[in-house]
């Protein structure tokens, strides 16, 4: 079940071991939180990367409703070495959760962003 407002969804602003998370909500049941990656959690240098979408490196943990269930996700910008240098993509199959159950989904959301912080 989707929900029509925002109450049942995690704060607009988390604060995570000196970490800001932002939500930024794109349509009825899409939502994420951002944060900008510090220069010293990831090994290569942001300027040798031409970023897509982002002016600086971030992770970000997405919460969306379709097809009856709620799905988390954790990507970040991906470096020199990956397959989609700039872009921001999934990290791993351990960041990625499916539920029908929205109070499974918000526990998701903030175990991603405690793992992130």
């Amino acid at each position: 079940m989707s929900t029509e407002d925002d109450r049942d969804i995690p704060p607009q602003s988390i604060e995570k071991d000196g970490h800001h998370w932002e939500r930024s909500k794109f349509d009825k049941d899409s939502y994420q939180w951002v944060r900008e990656m510090s220069d010293d959690e990831y090994p290569w240098d942001s300027e040798d990367v031409p970023l897509v979408g982002t002016d600086v490196p971030i992770r970000v943990v997405s919460l969306q409703y379709f097809d009856s269930e709620w799905h988390v996700e954790a990507s970040e910008t991906a470096g020199p070495d990956y397959h989609r240098p700039g872009f921001t993509e999934l990290i791993s199959a351990e960041f990625s959760h499916s539920t029908s159950d929205l109070g499974e989904a918000r526990e998701m959301v903030d175990k991603f962003i405690s793992q992130l912080s």
